[in-house]
């Protein structure tokens, strides 16, 4: 098996063409041509992660973000990429294509969150589209919307909005989903809240005075279960493939 095998499995399951036109996605290090003898499936492509998947005997990394984002003009020392061409390991992202994909991201945290999805918040490519909107059976106040999006998934610190408000229908969107467009969205689609992570100043303050209520969940703890979420499609496809999540993966950001 190639890492062609690999990735045109991937973009039958979340298409390269769906990433939006700012992202970079699909093979970024290595070339399709090499044979595959383990993969490794991350959030983030770090130096921790690199030494776990060479220890292991991963020559392929699959992971959410992507190693290589901006325009690149050099390969400092210090660099992912550089680490990855030093070990031999090739590199596969997966990013916007898949937040929005079937199972991917969002999906992945709406199921976590134990939520029924009543369809996506904003379409973007034919029926696909960004967040889901999600009826909740008990209704919540923002502050124990926090606590149960602590506990869900497994998070040391959650922000909400101190404002009151009853919330029965919430959106969902994975990582930095929150602009103005989508919390315009989202009061068209009668949402009470939103659940999201990186969440700005000022739209805690527009949200204040729309009348939503934010979660802030964070970046990586709405996105980490994407790494688990990519081993279990991959091994699925290729069964005779040694595929696992990086354990070394944590949020870098500590709390106080």
């Amino acid at each position: 098996m190639t890492i062609v095998d690999i990735l045109e499995f991937l973009d039958s399951k979340a298409p390269l063409c769906s990433a939006e036109s700012y992202d970079n996605v699909g093979l970024l290090v290595g070339g399709e041509s090499t044979e595959v003898t383990g993969v490794c499936c991350c959030l983030d492509i770090t130096h921790d992660v690199i030494r776990e998947a060479a220890g292991k005997g991963a020559d392929l990394i699959v992971s959410h973000h992507p190693v290589i984002f901006g325009g690149l003009k050099n390969v400092p020392e210090w660099s992912p990429v550089a680490a990855l061409i030093r070990h031999d390991i090739a590199a596969i992202a997966m990013h916007t294509n898949f937040d929005i994909a079937e199972d991917g991201v969002n999906d992945t945290l709406v199921e976590l969150l134990e939520f029924q999805s009543a369809g996506v918040l904003e379409i973007t490519r034919g029926d696909k589209g960004f967040g889901a909107v999600c009826d909740i059976v008990l209704e919540h106040s923002p502050k124990s919307l926090a606590e149960y999006c602590k506990d869900r998934l497994m998070l040391d610190s959650v922000k909400y909005s101190r404002k009151p408000k009853a919330i029965k229908r919430i959106a969902v969107c994975c990582g930095g989903g929150v602009s103005s467009d989508v919390m315009q969205i989202a009061r068209e689609k009668g949402c009470d809240a939103i659940i999201s992570g990186d969440i700005k100043h000022n739209f805690w303050i527009e949200a204040e005075n729309c009348g939503i209520a934010l979660i802030d969940a964070g970046h990586f703890g709405t996105e980490k279960s994407a790494a688990n979420r990519l081993a279990k499609l991959i091994t699925e496809k290729f069964p005779s493939v040694p595929v696992f999540s990086a354990e070394c993966e944590q949020d870098p950001c500590g709390y106080l």
